[in-house]
């Protein structure tokens, strides 16, 4: 008795009893379906997934498909479906200016989460986020059959450019916009840099100064308000921060401008790069971290737990951000209504950069930069 469904018959796709099926170069689903002894329809099915197939054939599709090698074509795919499995994510250019270890991680996580899901990604960098420009952009990819959008947009013209936009296409952006109705997965900055705040004055620092990121990121802007809140919600004087951009270098810089500042007994600098700079000014002055001046970064870089002394930072899982961003999109595109916002988690990671205040030492008035 055959184990073949009227509905999967189909005689003129079968092969006559007696003949072997002869795979082409490239296995396609006709060779599948002749191996099998079903129809293409049939073959079809079992290799999207289906389930309305009868199960001794599904298997015997199967086995068909693992004996030949067949893998879909995925611009047949794309053809036939309308769909290219290519994701684009909207980017600010990563040269010629300085940028963060979380962007960069970020883009990490998508790409893997994307590969592993079949998807290819298209990425299309801007130097300015000009909404015309940003439109055009989505349009090529949309052309291009792109599925959706990743939107990163660290620069606050990257965040204002969201709200201007046409959203025809589904998207996803990996940044904090105010007022943005849209799908986001995005950390709580805002709430993180408090906690860097509650921390250093739970160890009795009467204030916390600030090195803050580039004026036109939006994470420097995130990060310094928390910083700020949780100042005046404590009633701590609140000294205006030192602008940074992101490098060691403009660490160095406000380290050696902190040093000279004998009221500065904790710092919260923008980044662990930022971080990093600033501890080789205090140490070059001679001060001491964290027993003179206690620093905390920000993104938990790789080696930040070796710097001299380990750098208490705060901890997103940039690669899991971009990750969740992917699975977002995904399932939007599966016809779910995901909720409009994600939080990424976040953690302080206490180190040995921070201590209770000691009465500090007097800083050395010269110094040299670092080569």
């Amino acid at each position: 008795m055959s184990d073949r469904s009227p509905a999967d018959a189909d005689p003129a796709d079968a092969t006559p009893a007696g003949h072997a099926a002869v795979p082409s170069p490239r296995p396609t689903l006709t060779d599948v379906a002749r191996l099998a002894r079903v129809s293409r329809q049939t073959a079809s099915r079992v290799a999207r997934g289906g389930d309305q197939v009868n199960p001794r054939t599904a298997a015997r599709v199967r086995r068909a498909i693992n004996t030949l090698g067949y893998r879909p074509d995925p611009i047949a795919r794309a053809l036939s479906t309308g769909r290219g499995r290519v994701l684009g994510l909207l980017t600010h250019q990563l040269t010629n200016r300085p940028t963060s270890i979380g962007a960069m991680s970020i883009i990490s996580g998508v790409e893997q989460a994307a590969t592993e899901l079949g998807y290819s990604v298209s990425i299309a960098s801007f130097a300015t986020f000009e909404p015309a420009a940003v439109q055009e952009g989505i349009d090529r990819l949309a052309m291009a059959r792109c599925d959706g959008v990743i939107f990163m947009a660290p620069w606050v013209s990257g965040a204002e450019t969201i709200m201007a936009i046409d959203r025809t296409m589904p998207m996803v952006t990996t940044s904090t916009v105010p007022g943005y109705d849209g799908p986001a997965v995005h950390a709580d900055m805002v709430r993180s840099s408090e906690e860097v705040v509650e921390h250093l004055l739970g160890l009795g620092h009467t204030t916390v100064h600030h090195v803050a990121g580039p004026a036109d990121w939006s994470a420097s802007r995130f990060r310094a308000l928390g910083w700020e809140q949780a100042l005046r919600r404590a009633g701590c004087a609140v000294v205006p921060p030192i602008t940074g951009d992101w490098t060691a270098r403009s660490g160095y810089l406000a380290g050696l401008e902190l040093a000279n500042d004998p009221s500065v007994t904790a710092v919260f600098a923008s980044n662990d790069e930022t971080a990093l700079g600033l501890m080789y000014a205090l140490t070059e002055r001679g001060l001491r971290v964290p027993e003179d001046v206690s620093v905390v970064g920000y993104d938990d870089a790789p080696g930040s737990d070796y710097f001299r002394p380990a750098l208490t930072t705060v901890r997103v899982d940039g690669y899991e951000h971009g990750r969740t961003a992917v699975a977002h999109l995904i399932a939007q595109l599966g016809g779910e209504s995901p909720e409009s916002t994600v939080i990424v988690p976040h953690e302080l990671v206490i180190r040995r950069s921070t201590a209770k205040p000691q009465r500090r030492r007097r800083s050395r008035t010269a110094a040299s930069k670092p080569s």
